[in-house]
């Protein structure tokens, strides 16, 4: 029996876990490549951004939504969710390719301005 047997498959389950991880990442990366290439998919991912309101303070002075105090903590929450969700996705627009993030922030080529 060897005794090294549990350490070396565990060792060679980390390997392959990240095999995987990385097969993953390069599936995202040629992704957002392809929609980066097309002017309907930078419009897409333009107004995902836009909706996650990366670039947007939340103001709970304005009182618009509901009463102000115990509601406040659980908008910030959301708030900041969908701000991560947003600066996930330009993350991973910078590392696909680095000329892709300025290329997304123009938006002189959409005509509903997002």
């Amino acid at each position: 029996m060897d005794i090294f047997a549990p350490y070396e498959q565990a060792h060679r389950q980390e390997g392959e876990a990240r095999q995987r991880m990385e097969a993953a990442e390069r599936q995202l990366r040629d992704a957002v490549n392809s929609l980066m290439a097309q002017r309907q998919g930078r419009l897409f991912l333009r107004w995902l951004v836009h909706q996650c309101q990366c670039f947007s303070a939340l103001n709970l002075a304005n009182g618009d939504c509901g009463a102000p105090g115990a509601h406040d903590a659980v908008r910030l929450s959301f708030a900041e969710g969908r701000r991560y969700v947003g600066m996930t996705l330009l993350h991973l627009v910078q590392r696909s390719d680095p000329g892709n993030l300025p290329k997304l922030l123009e938006n002189r080529e959409d005509e509903h301005d997002i």
